[in-house]
């Protein structure tokens, strides 16, 4: 069927193509391996068989010639030739040109010298103190290399020959290129010691850019490409010019992480297995005289052991996560802290920069004692060490101070903070513990505030004879359907679906949960996306004096 759709296309399309003239497509001179002159003064390359390809198809109707890159473009503008093959597409809609379906998608990625170091990844680069890159003057390239690490120094380099020359000084760390092409150039140069990294980025699109004068041009082009991809034309020229350059590095380096850690793993079980075996074969020889009710307690032995097992390797996966992303959300801002301490250090700023530099520093020192905080609270609450401390509170006081305080923040993003107050037996007192009270607001409050970009925050209360009942709403990005069920976990952050803008350990909503439960109160909300959520929290008015009883309530 697909054979003869392609009959009737080019049985339609060809008496419109007798009546055209011929097309002047042109690609730019030094693009190997996708257009280029070898070495016999032939043009060659990827895209020129691709046009080829096409060419035969519509019986030679369009012409390939290469040239200069500022020439070509000039001469599309004026309407010398019709289109330009190999170029990158912008990312928005042209009304001068056409832009046809993808040919190939290209990308960068990082070369480094294999005889100064076996391997490079991201990491290495991140973790560098002052990394010399070699790459083009681009200012997306550098935008991205200080992305990574801000603390990094360019040599500026004007083709391949340069750049992989740079890259034998012992003081690079890497260099910047186009996947494909670099591989090309450090073969055909002889640059043998030149590796590239599978780390791939600023992944973009390649094609034909047609005249909108031209759409049967661009209409010819799409066909054409649609035919020989689905005859085998086309993988046969990607096999020619670029599948030796698009393969990914196979180094076992690239797995070791988890090469160690499946190693550890194993090696853990085999040692419980092997010592609980023995342990279990002891206890069996030692008693078999007992027959049945020896049966039985090995039985019951079994059943003991494979649910500590269970409970260990639990443990184990949970103390894992906990240390991945407590690293996480302290390497961070302690990166933050020594990296802009040594900008400091290194050159002399005006007063302005300094102040932006040291506020950066503050951000990131608060940022980590939050961390430190929460980490100290959430062990306090799994191990059982955290204690109620009962006082009599005036409730109204306590809310206009935090609102008050947080007013400051609110005010810098532009947002109103509302304080309302409901019903209350006079005067608003309640008895209950008031730092976990006053954690269990102020983490919905700052949460409120981080996630609204416009609009309010809204924190109601009101008292009752048996209940104080709070609520805070916003009119932030909201929460979906599917996350409102687990944002309460360790480290499950209520803007999952959203840019990493947003900060933070995932430990807050958890603690503000098992503060509520130590109250003896219950904590839910309703929220829809893009509409805002609200908080809402019912506590007693009056905690039980004993421990005891607390924990009982709790349980219950």
């Amino acid at each position: 069927m697909r054979t003869i759709f392609y009959i009737l296309l080019f049985t339609l399309i060809l008496p419109r193509l007798n009546a055209m003239g011929q097309y002047h497509v042109m690609v730019s001179h030094n693009y190997p391996p996708y257009h280029f002159y070898n070495t016999n003064g032939e043009m060659v390359g990827f895209n020129i068989d691709i046009i080829k390809a096409i060419n035969n198809i519509y019986d030679n109707r369009i012409k390939i010639s290469i040239g200069d890159w500022e020439e070509i473009v000039s001469l599309l503008d004026s309407g010398e030739i019709q289109a330009v093959a190999g170029v990158h597409y912008p990312g928005s809609s042209d009304e001068k040109y056409f832009y046809t379906r993808s040919v190939i998608s290209t990308s960068h990625c990082f070369f480094y010298n294999s005889d100064y170091r076996s391997f490079l990844s991201v990491e290495d680069i991140r973790t560098e103190q002052r990394p010399k890159v070699v790459l083009w003057e681009n200012d997306v390239l550098e935008h991205y290399m200080l992305s990574l690490n801000p603390n990094s120094d360019f040599i500026f380099v004007n083709n391949y020959e340069e750049l992989f020359k740079a890259l034998q000084r012992e003081d690079v760390v890497c260099a910047i290129a186009q996947k494909n092409a670099g591989k090309y150039f450090a073969k055909n140069l002889n640059f043998n010691f030149v590796q590239a990294t599978n780390d791939v980025f600023l992944e973009r699109n390649m094609g034909f850019k047609v005249s909108s004068e031209y759409p049967e041009l661009a209409e010819i082009l799409n066909n054409g490409l649609e035919i020989i991809m689905a005859n085998g034309t086309y993988q046969q020229i990607y096999d020619k010019w670029i599948r030796e350059f698009d393969k990914p590095v196979n180094s076992w380096r690239y797995y070791i992480k988890d090469i160690i850690i499946g190693g550890i793993v194993l090696s853990l079980i085999i040692g419980i297995l092997l010592f609980f075996n023995r342990l279990l074969k002891k206890q069996v020889r030692q008693k078999t005289k007992h027959l049945q009710h020896q049966l039985e307690l090995n039985n019951i032995i079994r059943q003991e052991l494979e649910i500590a097992k269970v409970r260990a390797e639990v443990s184990d996966q949970m103390k894992s996560a906990f240390l991945a992303n407590m690293s996480h959300e302290i390497r961070t801002p302690m990166n933050g802290i020594l990296g802009f301490s040594e900008l400091l250090k290194s050159a002399d700023y005006g007063s302005e920069e300094q102040s932006y530099y040291i506020s950066l520093i503050q951000k990131s020192g608060a940022r980590m004692l939050s961390t430190i905080n929460n980490i100290i609270d959430i062990s306090k609450i799994e191990s059982g060490a955290e204690k109620l401390i009962l006082k009599d509170l005036d409730l109204k006081q306590m809310i206009q101070e935090i609102g008050e305080f947080f007013s400051v923040e609110a005010k810098e993003k532009g947002i109103e903070l509302v304080v309302e107050k409901g019903d209350c037996i006079h005067p608003c007192k309640i008895r209950t513990d008031e730092y976990k009270l006053h954690s269990i607001l102020t983490n919905l409050l700052k949460n409120a505030i981080k996630f609204t970009y416009k609009g309010k925050v809204t924190i109601n209360f009101s008292i009752s004879e048996t209940f104080a009942r709070f609520a805070i709403s916003d009119t932030g990005i909201g929460i979906s359907k599917d996350k409102q069920e687990v944002i309460f976990n360790q480290f499950v952050r209520a803007d999952i679906s959203y840019s990493s803008e947003f900060e933070g350990s995932g430990l807050g909503l958890s603690i503000t949960k098992e503060y509520v439960k130590m109250l003896g109160g219950i904590i839910w909300l309703e929220s829809e996306p893009e509409s805002g959520s609200t908080f809402y929290i019912e506590i007693p008015c009056k905690q039980p004096h004993s421990q005891e009883n607390i924990l009982s309530h709790i349980s219950a």
